[in-house]
C-alpha cells in the first residue's frame, strides 16, 4: 500500500459512465398560419375580389405630372384585407365579379402593399426605393405598419438640410409622419441661426410651431435636466407609439393627436379605477 503513496498522498483517479439514454431533440413545428397564407397571395382560385391597377399614376418628380402605367389585375380575399387593409376592404364586396380600378398606384408597389397585408415582408432595400409611394398607398388604404416601416427608412435616409427643410416638413405633416417630422424639427432646433433669414415660414400651418418649440425645449433639458418619464409633452415619437402600442391603441398620427389619445386613455383608466 505504501508503494502507492506520493509524499504520504493516495490520489485516486475515478472514471464514471451513465448508461441513461438520452432522448432524440423532438422535432416540433411552428404554426403554419403565415406560410399558409402567403400561399394565397393573388391566387384567384383562393380569392373573392379583384382590383384592376395602372392607368395614371402621379410622378414622384413633380406631382402635376402623370405617367401612364399598364394595368395590372390583383386577387385577394376580403377578409384579409378588412382585417389589414380597411379602407381597400371598404371599396369592394366579396364575390363581386367586377375588378375594382385603382387609380394612382404603381402596380408594383400595390404588389409589395398586398403581400404585406398577407403577412409577407418588405425588403429594407425595396422600402428605401419606393418610401414616398408606399407610404401614399399604405396611408390611402388604411395599412399603418408598413406606412411606418416606409417612413422609419424615408427617415433614416433623408439627409435634412437648410434647402430642403421646408419642403420635407410639410410633406411629413400632412401625411401625418411624426417620426419623420421630429427629425426634421431637431434639425430646426440645433441649426436655428442658419435658418432664420433664409427659411421663410409663412406657409407653415400653426400647429408646426408647438412641435418646433418643443424640439427647442427637449434640446436645452437634454443639456441641463431630463424631463420627467411620464411627461407625454416632451417624449419621444417612437416612445409614444410604443405606449400606444401596448394599450391596443392607433399609432398613426400626428404628435399632438398621439399625445391626446394617452391622455384620453390614461382619464378613462383613472375613472375606471374610481368605479370599482
Amino acid at each position: 500500500m505504501l508503494t502507492y503513496l506520493n509524499n504520504g498522498t493516495l490520489t485516486l483517479e475515478i472514471h464514471l459512465r451513465t448508461n441513461k439514454q438520452v432522448d432524440p431533440a423532438s422535432f416540433v413545428p411552428s404554426n403554419p398560419c403565415s406560410g399558409n397564407l402567403l400561399k394565397g397571395f393573388n391566387d384567384e382560385e383562393m380569392s373573392d375580389v379583384a382590383f384592376e391597377v395602372g392607368g395614371e399614376v402621379e410622378s414622384a418628380a413633380n406631382r402635376r405630372k402623370r405617367a401612364k402605367t399598364t394595368p395590372t389585375t390583383f386577387h385577394a380575399g376580403h377578409l384579409i384585407l378588412k382585417l389589414n387593409a380597411p379602407a381597400l376592404a371598404d371599396m369592394c364586396r366579396p364575390g363581386n365579379e367586377a375588378t375594382v380600378p385603382i387609380d394612382g398606384v404603381d402596380p408594383e408597389v400595390f404588389k409589395m402593399m398586398l403581400y404585406f397585408c398577407y403577412g409577407g415582408k418588405v425588403g429594407k432595400e425595396e422600402l428605401a426605393a419606393n418610401a414616398k409611394a408606399i407610404i401614399e398607398a399604405a396611408d390611402r388604404f388604411g395599412i399603418v405598419n408598413l406606412k411606418l416601416q416606409a417612413e422609419a427608412v424615408l427617415t433614416e435616409q433623408t439627409e435634412v438640410t437648410v434647402d430642403n427643410m421646408l419642403d420635407n416638413l410639410l410633406y411629413a405633416n400632412s401625411k401625418n409622419l411624426a417620426l419623420f417630422q421630429e427629425k426634421i424639427m431637431d434639425f430646426v432646433a440645433e441649426n436655428g441661426d442658419r435658418i432664420v433669414g433664409n427659411v421663410s415660414f409663412d406657409d407653415v400651418p400653426g400647429n408646426l410651431i408647438s412641435d418646433i418649440l418643443t424640439a427647442v425645449a427637449r434640446g436645452k433639458r437634454s443639456i441641463s435636466e431630463s424631463a420627467p418619464e411620464d411627461d407625454l409633452k416632451f417624449m419621444r415619437v417612437g416612445e409614444l407609439r410604443k405606449q400606444l402600442h401596448d394599450k391596443g391603441l392607433c399609432i398613426d398620427g400626428s404628435r399632438d393627436a398621439m399625445i391626446a389619445l394617452l391622455g384620453e386613455n390614461s382619464a378613462s383608466d383613472e375613472t375606471g379605477a374610481l368605479e370599482t
